[in-house]
C-alpha cells in the first residue's frame, strides 16, 4: 500500500525530468540519482507496475495524491512535472483530446542525454512516429546505440522530408508503416523494384563505423532502407491521381515509382500484387490542402 502523504519526503538530490520522458524512466533516475531502489519509489506512489522498468509509462492505480507525492519527492511543482511527463498531464487532465497516438517509446541520442542528466545512461521518452534521428547531433536513434549519420547524408534529408509531411497530414505513423512492410516485401523478393544496390552501399558506410559492432543486424537494415522507405510513404499520403479507380491509380502509382526510383517497375501478374496496402488507403483522408513536391530523388 502506498504511504499516506504526510509521509513523502523531498529526496536530497532533486532531478528534473526529460521532456516526454516515461515515468519508469524518470523515476529510476531520481532513484539512482538518491542511491534508492526506484521501486520504493514507484510504490510511494501506487501500486509497482507489472515488470517496472524504465520502459513503464502507467499511472494505474495512482490516488488522488499520487502527483503530489511525486512533486514532493522531486522537488517541482506538480504543473513543471506534467508539462514533461505524458502519463501525468493524462492522468490530471483525463477529458483533454489525446495527442500521443501517434508516438512510440524511443529515447535521446547519447550527447542529448549527456546534457540533460549527467548521471543517467538511458532516458526513455515518448516521440512521435517519424523521429528516427537526433538532427541536432547527426544520430539514429533507433537502434541500441547511436549510429552516426556523417557518412549517410541521404538519411538525415529523408528525415528531413518525412518531418514535412509529418506537419502535414495525421496518418504519419501508419503510412511509415505501411511503407515499412512493402520495402521487407521487395527486399524479400527482390521485385517489383531492386534496390539492393542502394542498401549495400548505405551498409557498407554503416558496417565501417565503430557504433555497428554495438548493434543488432536488424538495425543497420533498417537504416539503409530508411531513405526508400520516406520515398514510399510520401506516394502513399500523395497519390499521384486522385482516382479513386483502383486500375487507374495502380497504373499511375507503377509509374510514378517508376520514375522516382529511377527504374522500370515491374509486374509479374498474379505474382506482384498491386500495392495493396497503398491503394486500401482511404483517399479522402489523406490527401493534403498544400501538396508539397520534392525533386526526384
Amino acid at each position: 500500500m502506498p504511504t499516506q502523504p504526510d509521509r513523502s519526503h523531498q529526496l536530497p538530490i532533486a532531478l528534473g525530468p526529460v521532456h516526454n520522458e516515461t515515468l519508469g524512466s524518470y523515476l529510476h533516475r531520481l532513484a539512482v540519482a538518491n542511491n534508492r531502489p526506484a521501486g520504493f519509489l514507484a510504490r510511494l506512489l501506487g501500486p509497482l507496475p507489472p515488470e517496472f522498468s524504465p520502459l513503464s509509462n502507467t499511472t494505474a492505480g495512482w490516488t488522488p495524491h499520487s502527483p503530489e507525492r511525486l512533486a514532493t519527492l522531486s522537488g517541482r511543482p506538480t504543473s513543471q512535472l506534467a508539462r514533461a511527463l505524458p502519463a501525468l498531464a493524462d492522468l490530471l487532465s483525463p477529458h483533454s483530446p489525446g495527442q500521443r497516438t501517434e508516438h512510440l517509446v524511443s529515447r535521446p541520442c547519447r550527447c542529448c542525454t549527456a546534457r540533460r542528466s549527467p548521471t543517467a545512461s538511458v532516458v526513455i521518452t515518448l516521440s512521435p512516429a517519424h523521429v528516427h534521428l537526433c538532427p541536432r547531433h547527426q544520430l539514429w536513434t533507433r537502434s541500441t546505440h547511436d549510429i552516426p549519420l556523417v557518412p549517410l547524408p541521404e538519411v538525415i534529408e529523408a528525415q528531413r522530408r518525412l518531418d514535412q509531411l509529418a506537419r502535414r497530414h495525421r496518418q504519419i505513423g501508419q503510412a511509415l508503416d505501411l511503407a515499412r512492410k512493402i520495402i521487407e516485401d521487395w527486399s524479400a523478393s527482390g521485385m517489383p523494384i531492386d534496390l539492393g544496390k542502394e542498401w549495400t552501399d548505405r551498409l557498407d558506410r554503416v558496417e565501417a563505423l565503430a557504433a555497428s559492432k554495438k548493434v543488432s543486424a536488424e538495425d543497420p537494415s533498417h537504416l539503409a532502407a530508411f531513405p526508400d522507405i520516406v520515398v514510399l510513404t510520401h506516394l502513399i499520403l500523395d497519390p499521384p491521381t486522385a482516382a479513386l479507380d483502383p486500375k487507374e491509380l495502380y497504373l499511375a502509382t507503377t509509374a510514378e515509382l517508376s520514375r522516382r526510383f529511377a527504374r522500370i517497375y515491374t509486374t509479374l501478374g498474379t505474382q506482384n500484387p498491386p500495392l495493396p496496402a497503398i491503394l486500401s488507403l482511404p483517399r479522402q483522408d489523406i490527401h493534403p490542402v498544400n501538396p508539397v513536391v520534392w525533386p526526384l530523388r
